[in-house]
């Protein structure tokens, strides 16, 4: 939808209500506190709805339904992630459910989870999200890279210091709060932000850039020449994937079979003590 489509459905429904719920224009979008309200009631009943249709569907032999689940990107390139084989076992056994895919930023999938506005979330462990329930399902190790145009590809191991890749520019995940903790450890300074990790890697591909990747998602480049980690012994961050749900939703049919699923194909992969 444009914006002003957008406008206009907003401005119809603050006549239809009788109040104000938000406050738009040059200086910017933020919700009045009625609006607030709206937005919170609203969550709850399309969330009470959805609890609704998938517990008239238990009732019918082949259960259906709609599941909205979550997800950060580049983890299908990662052989430990668990993701796709759970997401494989739960859609075999409930051909009648329709799965709606949502990629984006861990911060983004942890407040819809929280908010009930889907029900399965895969994102890094962000800490406790009040009301949700988390799986831990494995860990994913980034390192820093740069592409085969950089000065430093062609360098020597011995040649790079933390020093050195401190004066390099630096493409910085926006949303990554490991790499901020890196960064202060490092002393790497942003001079360029992605949202998702195509973007970093599309800058580091410039030759322009050295930036984090997930080890399985950069794999592929560096087998290929195109890129090159630089001081992995030293610089690195590792990511906790895990799964959310909202205690809440587990009353669902649906959702209490897809954390089944999930929970038997974890255990299953967990290496025996």
């Amino acid at each position: 939808m444009t914006k002003s489509a957008i406008s206009k459905q907003i401005a119809d429904l603050e006549i239809r209500l009788g109040v104000q719920l938000c406050h738009r224009g040059r200086s910017g979008f933020a919700l009045t506190a009625e609006g607030q309200l709206v937005y919170e009631a609203s969550s709850t009943m399309f969330s009470a709805l959805e609890g609704f249709r998938t517990k008239l569907s238990a009732l019918q032999k082949h259960p259906a339904g709609t599941l909205h689940v979550g997800c950060i990107d580049t983890l299908i390139t990662s052989e430990k992630s668990l993701i796709l084989e759970i997401l494989t076992r739960f859609s075999t056994d409930f051909p009648n459910v329709k799965i709606k895919m949502i990629t984006t930023s861990s911060a983004e999938i942890d407040q819809s989870v929280a908010d009930r506005r889907v029900q399965i979330g895969f994102s890094t462990d962000r800490g406790a999200i009040k009301g949700a329930k988390s799986l831990p399902l494995f860990l994913e190790h980034s390192y820093l890279y740069c592409g085969k145009n950089h000065p430093l590809f062609e360098a020597k191991e011995n040649e790079l210091t933390l020093e050195l890749l401190n004066h390099q520019r630096f493409a910085q995940h926006a949303y990554s709060e490991s790499e901020l903790r890196d960064e202060s450890r490092t002393g790497l300074t942003p001079a360029a932000s992605g949202q998702f990790t195509e973007g970093i890697a599309m800058l580091i591909m410039t030759g322009n850039f050295i930036g984090f990747l997930p080890q399985h998602y950069a794999q592929s480049w560096v087998e290929a020449g195109k890129m090159r980690a630089l001081l992995p012994e030293n610089i690195r961050k590792v990511a906790k994937i895990r799964m959310l749900f909202h205690e809440d939703a587990v009353v669902m049919p649906l959702v209490a079979a897809f954390v089944k699923t999930a929970e038997a194909i974890q255990k299953k992969a967990r290496p025996s003590k």
